[in-house]
C-alpha cells in the first residue's frame, strides 16, 4: 500500500507594497487623504494616534481586497481579517500612496 502527501505551500508573507489607487475612489476624499498620507509618511500603522488610523483603516483594508483578488488563486480561502491581523503591524504609510512593508 502506498501513501502519497502533498505539501501545501503558502507564503503568507506580506507583499512589499499595498497600493491604494485614490483615483479609484472618492475626489472628496482623495485630497484628505492625500494630506494624511502625507504627515503620516514613514510611521508604522501601529504608531499612528487613533484619529488618523481611523481614517487611514478603509484605505488598508481596500488595498488588502485589491491585493488578495489579484491574488485569487493563491489567497483562496483566506479571508481578508486574518491578512490584516497577520500583516497590520508589518507596514508603514508612505506618501507616494501605498503601504511598505517595514524594513527590519
Amino acid at each position: 500500500m502506498t501513501s502519497s502527501s502533498h505539501v501545501l505551500t503558502l507564503n503568507l508573507l506580506p507583499p512589499e507594497k499595498l497600493y491604494c489607487d485614490f483615483n479609484n475612489w472618492s475626489s472628496m476624499f482623495s485630497h484628505d487623504m492625500k494630506i494624511l498620507w502625507e504627515k503620516a509618511h514613514g510611521i508604522p500603522l501601529k504608531k499612528l494616534p487613533p484619529c488618523i488610523s481611523d481614517m487611514i483603516f478603509p484605505y488598508l483594508l481596500l488595498s488588502l481586497s485589491d491585493y488578495k483578488k489579484s491574488q485569487l488563486n493563491k489567497m483562496s480561502g483566506i479571508g481578508i481579517d486574518n491578512l490584516l491581523s497577520l500583516w497590520f503591524d508589518k507596514y508603514l504609510l508612505n506618501k507616494n500612496g501605498y503601504f511598505e512593508l517595514i524594513k527590519i
